[in-house]
């Protein structure tokens, strides 16, 4: 790899690593600006009485359906399998090769 490949690679990285931060920061930005306009908001309607708006300062209730209970399950110790008996052992013979050929000749 050529060194002005190196260069492209390593600037193309950069380019990005700042292009993701630089959003991240922009987003950053305009939620704490919104953030700021909406307490704002709320700040001025608290402090003039005369706003037709009203402020309800009791708390919320919210009702949440509890977890259903667990079933109980009983774990018992599984039943030992059943003994398989064992295959009958086969010897097989076999013959060897070699040794007396009969008094056969190699005429």
């Amino acid at each position: 790899m050529n060194s002005i490949h190196r260069l492209g690679v390593t600037i193309a990285g950069f380019a990005t690593v700042l292009m993701v931060a630089g959003v991240f920061v922009v987003e950053g930005y305009m939620d704490a600006k919104e953030t700021v306009a909406t307490s704002t908001a709320q700040a001025s309607q608290m402090a003039d009485p005369t706003t037709d708006a009203t402020v309800s300062l009791t708390p919320k209730t919210i009702y949440v359906n509890p977890l259903p209970t667990p079933q109980v399950i009983q774990a018992a110790q599984p039943p030992a399998p059943a003994q398989q008996p064992q295959p009958p052992v086969i010897h097989v013979v076999v013959p060897g090769f070699g040794g007396d050929d009969g008094g056969g000749s190699d005429d």
